[in-house]
């Protein structure tokens, strides 16, 4: 009989430690096109940030719900620093939100916060406790992934206002920290991929449609439906060759994969590299 050797993944070291910032986004009001000044992207990013502080709100009720069935004591310190992370994360965005928002959309805005609402709360009704972290894991590898993305690439950081720039560094950081946490709660509680796969595929689909529809309104909003190369151009830059959400799909894929693990791709090395470029002022606030 042969023997199959497995290898043993080594997740690395690190410190998953919660960090109030405190971002005042002075100037953005000078351009509102805050990415690459391209209303595109730019509102693909404002749509997505709208779901943040409500989302994580569901993330950390789903993870805390079934902790007591984690395996071992750094299993528990890394659930307590993913806690303490997306509470963070939700009061930063609240407070960029508040700026999208901005009497020129706040019709828009209202409608999107009521609409993920109203799907969070369908998710806590009809399903399982297990079944909301099987969709907290798959949605935390979006977030994970939309993070490398950012972290690998110093060309779209540059794109961004100097004024949100930090905001998106620091969240892409934490959510690279704490990627497999979600992951490895699951993986105590059940290993059912059939179970993981189906809330991946209908939470990735229902972020898809939420984010093109609201995007739109907003591009309606500003009379760039009735300008078509500049569209174009917003589409190029996010779907097309090395675009911001097209680079990413293959990594969207690997969730796929029955072995997947989030740390089989180690990109750990960019959070101490990309922390350094943060406020030093705003280290020493960390909580």
């Amino acid at each position: 009989m042969k023997l199959r050797l497995i290898k043993k993944r080594k997740t690395p070291a690190i410190s998953i430690t919660p960090r109030r910032m405190g971002f005042t986004f002075k100037g953005l009001e000078d351009q509102p096109y805050w990415f690459d000044n391209d209303p595109v992207l730019t509102h693909v990013l404002n749509v997505m940030s709208l779901t943040f502080p409500d989302g994580e709100r569901f993330f950390v009720d789903s993870v805390r719900a079934l902790r007591d069935q984690a395996k071992g004591p750094d299993r528990q310190k890394d659930i307590s620093g993913f806690i303490g992370q997306e509470a963070m994360h939700s009061l930063e965005h609240q407070a960029f939100n508040d700026l999208i928002a901005d009497g020129q959309y706040d019709d828009i805005v209202n409608h999107a916060l009521a609409v993920t609402r109203k799907l969070l709360a369908g998710a806590r009704k009809y399903m399982s406790q297990q079944q909301q972290l099987a969709a907290t894991a798959g949605l935390e590898h979006i977030t994970a992934i939309l993070a490398d993305a950012i972290l690998r690439r110093p060309d779209l950081v540059e794109k961004m206002h100097p004024s949100v720039r930090n905001l998106w560094v620091w969240h892409a950081i934490e959510e690279t920290e704490h990627k497999a946490v979600a992951y490895d709660l699951y993986k105590d509680v059940s290993d059912n991929y059939l179970e993981r796969q189906r809330t991946f595929l209908s939470g990735s689909a229902y972020l898809v449609g939420f984010t093109s529809y609201f995007t739109w309104q907003m591009l309606k909003r500003d009379g760039i439906h009735r300008q078509p190369l500049t569209l174009a151009k917003g589409l190029w830059k996010g779907f097309g060759y090395r675009g911001v959400i097209s680079s990413v799909i293959p990594a969207w894929f690997s969730y796929l994969k029955p072995g997947f693990h989030p740390w089989e791709d180690d990109n750990s090395a960019l959070i101490e590299k990309w922390r350094a470029s943060l406020p030093q002022v705003k280290e020493k606030n960390a909580a």
